[in-house]
């Protein structure tokens, strides 16, 4: 079952899941946690028994060219329930079209062909590419 939540308690259950797979994110749990209590965020928690085995946190924003995204801001899902992927881009896509927004945007630092291979079929498409020097300071 997926539900919309709003109280601090499953923010912070999805914050202790971003810490323990963390990987390859760079996003921290305390910015996830500030998102989460935004006005413009909206937060989804999948359960099956009462245990989380899914989560999506979307954002609404303006992009680089002031036009209003609905961003996936952090996805987490269960492997064993890999079918959670395409209810959580419904929801996204839905919402996107209660706010009328017409763009939902990602991004990632996973290997481009594993996105393109998992996203391209609910039709996401590369738009950009994102370069990077470390300064040291």
């Amino acid at each position: 079952m997926i539900k919309l939540c709003d109280n601090y308690e499953d923010h912070l259950i999805i914050c202790d899941k971003l810490k323990e797979v963390k990987k390859n994110i760079n996003l921290k749990a305390n910015t996830l946690y500030g998102y989460m209590q935004s006005i413009n965020t909206y937060t989804y928690i999948s359960e099956d028994d009462g245990i989380m085995n899914g989560c999506l946190v979307l954002l609404l924003a303006n992009n680089i060219f002031q036009e209003q995204v609905l961003s996936l801001l952090f996805i987490w899902i269960d492997p064993h329930y890999p079918d959670l992927l395409k209810d959580f881009i419904q929801i996204a896509i839905d919402k996107a079209k209660n706010l009328k927004v017409k763009k939902v945007i990602f991004i990632t630092n996973r290997d481009e062909k594993v996105i393109n291979r998992k996203m391209g079929k609910y039709g996401f498409k590369k738009i950009c590419s994102s370069y990077e020097k470390e300064v040291l300071l």
